[in-house]
């Protein structure tokens, strides 16, 4: 009888700022051709106005997932965007990104958020299928999104709260 191989320990923590030196290296690989996401996710990161996430397998970080919370007074929805999902590209395929999602739709749910956002690059059919699965909906395309001049899709999940409602 064969054994399928065991699946790596992920575990996943909030982010620290000793984090941060990670995710812009990891943000340089998953995101340099579509602009200075390295230089934007510091800013963010740094902005109080953002969740961050670490995912870590065999004691070293491996991904990190960024919620960005709207501060504002004129809209009375509670609206977050997913800013940045990023998984070391020996370690996807692992369930990292999915562990990673799960996360931070419990951190938003828990701050009371009804809806999260998120932009995604049109050609990365392998992360549009990974936020279908996690409840996120295709809205519509934006053009000329990134910096580099790439379009993106808009994807959106209306959260349900513990009772199972839609929000």
């Amino acid at each position: 009888m064969k054994h399928k191989p065991e699946r790596p320990q992920i575990t996943i923590r909030v982010a620290e700022e000793s984090d941060m030196e990670f995710a812009r290296n990891l943000s340089k690989k998953a995101f340099s051709r579509y602009g200075p996401y390295d230089d934007m996710l510091e800013r963010w990161f740094l902005s109080g106005t953002t969740e961050t996430f670490l995912a870590i397998m065999e004691k070293r970080p491996v991904g990190f997932v960024m919620l960005g919370r709207y501060q504002n007074d004129w809209e009375p929805r509670q609206i977050a965007e997913l800013l940045a999902i990023a998984v070391e590209p020996e370690k996807r395929k692992k369930g990292v990104g999915g562990f990673l999602l799960q996360e931070v739709i419990t951190k938003a749910r828990g701050l009371g958020i009804e809806t999260v956002v998120l932009y995604t690059a049109l050609e990365n059919v392998g992360a549009q299928r990974l936020f279908k699965k996690h409840g996120f909906t295709p809205s519509r395309i934006k053009e000329r999104f990134y910096p580099r001049g790439q379009d993106a899709l808009l994807m959106v999940s209306h959260l349900e709260s513990r009772n199972g409602s839609t929000m």
